[in-house]
């Protein structure tokens, strides 16, 4: 038997647009679950046609989804993001990531997809303590990266993470492999 790692496998990709990389995800999800995969986490639900305001943060294990931004009213230039749907997503993760880490998950049959590490991350809020349940709890992670925050991606995961192209050829490669890690 091989030896048990000591952190979970991370894949990130990057190379798309936002909505590519969301449809990515939810595809590479899918995939894994008809897999018999368990999958967590949570993705942009992005609709055709909705506007960037109407963006709701959809949870892979329940289907709950919570509000990604906020009306900031006509005019508004600030920052749209809402903090409150943006903390429950990330609280519904977490929840989960510890109910099937006391299941006895592991990184070989669970996956957990976190939309983005992106400017919120890189200050260490918004998805954040999810990334760092995943990581404790020892399962595999599928995220994306924001282009202008790769030093900052860097220096979060160090050396247990690769990033990748969008493809999803690039993260059933990847989920092929992790399997290996954890049995033989």
């Amino acid at each position: 038997m091989a030896e048990m790692p000591h952190r979970p496998t991370i894949l990130a990709v990057q190379g798309g647009d936002r909505e590519e990389i969301q449809h990515l995800l939810i595809a590479a999800a899918e995939r894994l679950k008809a897999a018999g995969v368990r999958v967590l986490g949570v993705v942009e639900d992005m609709a055709p046609g909705v506007s960037h305001h109407d963006i709701m943060l959809l949870d892979l294990a329940t289907g709950d989804t919570h509000r990604l931004h906020q009306d900031l009213g006509p005019g508004a230039a600030g920052c749209s993001l809402d903090p409150e749907g943006l903390a429950a997503a990330c609280a519904g993760v977490e929840t989960a990531i510890a109910a099937r880490s006391a299941e006895g998950g592991a990184a070989a049959d669970t996956v957990v997809i976190l939309s983005k590490f992106g400017r919120q991350e890189a200050e260490g809020r918004g998805l954040t303590s999810a990334f760092y349940a995943a990581v404790a709890a020892e399962f595999s992670v599928l995220t994306s990266v924001s282009p202008s925050v790769s030093g900052e991606w860097g220096d979060f995961v160090g050396d247990m993470a690769r990033v990748v192209p969008a493809h999803l050829s690039e993260v059933e490669a990847w989920w092929a492999g992790v399997p290996e890690l954890v049995a033989e």
